[in-house]
């Protein structure tokens, strides 16, 4: 079932903080990964009564702020997961994970093949898996509408991160570079 703070919840703040987010904003740095954190925030206060026992996995980097303000909201451990860098993540912290509510936390779900790699690693792990995400593409809802996913908004949009400044076509700047002013910022 998708939970989608834009339908449970709308007033001026959170329109603001979405507007600020959104790929065309140009807005960059410190003021964007503020917004994140604080609907990230937001979205867990709405679906609290849905959360217990839980541990945070930040996908990085992109989710790093939404990540922190659904954990500092939850006051939950947190972990930092880099499918990259780390294959193995869940296996290597299944002792801290096991019979633990995972929080799997994205910035950016388009296709959602990251996502669902990481489910399928926490078979035998835990059955209590949540998603969550600042935007969910609505080329992915599918794939999400039977899974706990819990998201600001549904984008009707879809672009790839892309080392670019501006938004063109599907192409738009990546998350983690606006966030954190890298690339070509």
């Amino acid at each position: 079932m998708i939970n989608a703070l834009t339908e449970a919840k709308n007033n001026e703040n959170i329109n603001e903080l979405i507007a600020i987010c959104k790929s065309d904003s140009n807005v960059i740095g410190a003021s964007l990964r503020h917004a994140h954190y604080r609907l990230g925030s937001a979205l867990t206060s709405a679906f609290k009564q849905d959360f217990h026992n839980s541990v945070a996995v930040c996908f990085m980097r992109g989710g790093l702020p939404f990540s922190m303000g659904i954990a500092d909201a939850l006051d939950c451990p947190i972990v930092f997961f880099d499918d990259k860098t780390s294959p193995n993540f869940f296996q290597d912290n299944q002792e801290l994970l096991k019979g633990k509510q995972i929080l799997l936390i994205d910035s950016v779900i388009n296709s959602g093949k990251s996502m669902i790699k990481a489910i399928e690693s926490l078979n035998g792990i835990s059955s209590d898996i949540k998603i969550m995400t600042n935007v969910l593409c609505y080329k992915a809802v599918e794939k999400f509408s039977t899974l706990d996913t819990y998201t600001v908004r549904i984008s009707g949009n879809s672009f790839k991160g892309s080392n670019v400044k501006v938004q063109s076509g599907n192409k738009g700047p990546d998350t983690g570079d606006r966030l954190f002013k890298t690339q070509l910022f």
